[in-house]
């Protein structure tokens, strides 16, 4: 059986304290908001292990070149993964991309469920890295073979005439 809360006056040192709780109340509802505007600020995956650079090379020129070669965008050519426009568009974090390869936006195909946790962790921090590093600095990913790049192209891309 249920007991009835009984309800109590409240002392006159307390009567601040509704105050106090709708300012929680209304700083819980800005941060609610604010996360659902920017999704991207609550996507962060707790890593099983360190990210592999070189396997998200793989990834990247298995999966992501046939639109992302050389860093740039064969769809939307202002959304690159240059380094001055992922800082530009807030993309210059790892889990900022994990999420947007999981989910997929605007032309960009959601990956997750075809692609591992791992892959996706690997791949944004490979971009991340690769965004650094400069897209044109022999990238890693031209090591790789593509399904949607010639490999004579990959070997030109990577500037030693043979993949490593």
């Amino acid at each position: 059986m249920l007991t009835p809360l009984r309800v109590r006056s409240m002392p006159a040192a307390a009567a601040s304290a509704p105050r106090v709780h709708a300012a929680n109340l209304i700083a819980a509802m800005v941060l609610s908001a604010s996360l659902l505007a920017n999704p991207l600020a609550a996507h962060a995956r707790t890593l099983t292990k360190a990210p592999n650079t070189e396997a998200g090379a793989k990834v990247f020129a298995s999966v992501c070149s046939a639109c992302h070669l050389g860093g740039y965008n064969a769809v939307r050519a202002e959304k690159t993964l240059q380094l001055d426009v992922l800082k530009e568009n807030n993309m210059f974090a790892a889990d900022a991309i994990e999420y947007q390869v999981t989910n997929g936006k605007n032309n960009m195909p959601a990956f997750g469920g075809r692609l591992t946790d791992d892959e996706i962790t690997d791949v944004a921090y490979y971009v991340i890295y690769q965004s650094q590093a400069g897209w044109n600095k022999q990238p890693l990913y031209t090591k790789y073979p593509s399904k949607y790049v010639p490999e004579a192209l990959m070997k030109a891309y990577y500037g030693t005439g043979k993949l490593k």
